[in-house]
């Protein structure tokens, strides 16, 4: 696919997240050093349902779906909880654990996975662990050192909408662009061109 899109559902973190998890990052760097592969703040965000490849026809059947599932959830708060090593094996990421207290980030998630069905778009079925990845392990350092850093004392975050994001994985590191915003909420998304 030539024409093919690699997108991602998210939810940006906003600036006073960005802040914490950029300082959360700064103590990590003390043990870890060149161990790891920091992730850029102005790439942090809280995956909601990875898309894969897509063809750039797809978008607007993307972005129906998405504004179908925020239709019908108000704002609603996400919190940080600990630094946690994520992954399948012990040289997974270390990432921000967030917590979902009201549930709706799983309820909309559910509902996403529906409306996408009924567009027939093919996406990533695996369940949502809401968390923000901040480093990963480079090649051949083995697994990094899991530091506990206690988050629940950072603000809560309002998620009052969700993106479409493009990612696009260049030498320099990924770029991410949203190219739609569903708003919780609302029938209507914002668009950008691709």
């Amino acid at each position: 696919m030539s024409d093919a899109l690699r997108l991602f559902v998210g939810i940006d973190v906003g600036p006073i997240w960005t802040e914490h998890l950029r300082s959360t990052a700064d103590l990590l760097a003390e043990t870890l050093q060149s161990s790891g592969r920091w992730v850029r703040p102005e790439l942090y965000h809280v995956t909601v349902l990875f898309l894969g490849n897509q063809p750039a026809e797809a978008v607007p059947k993307i972005t129906t779906a998405l504004t179908a599932a925020c239709s019908s959830f108000r704002p609603y708060p996400l919190r940080l909880r600990e630094v946690v090593r994520f992954g399948r094996h012990e040289n997974g990421a270390l990432v921000a654990a967030v917590d979902d207290p009201t549930g709706n980030l799983q309820r909309l998630r559910a509902r996403l996975d529906d409306e996408l069905r009924r567009q027939r778009i093919d996406f990533d079925a695996r369940g949502l662990v809401p968390h923000v990845t901040l480093v990963r392990p480079r090649r051949g350092s083995g697994p990094l050192p899991a530091t506990p850093i206690d988050l629940r004392q950072s603000p809560p975050l309002e998620v009052s909408e969700l993106q479409l994001v493009r990612s696009d994985l260049l030498p320099a590191g990924p770029k991410y662009q949203s190219i739609a915003t569903a708003p919780l909420g609302f029938r209507y998304p914002t668009t950008s061109p691709c």
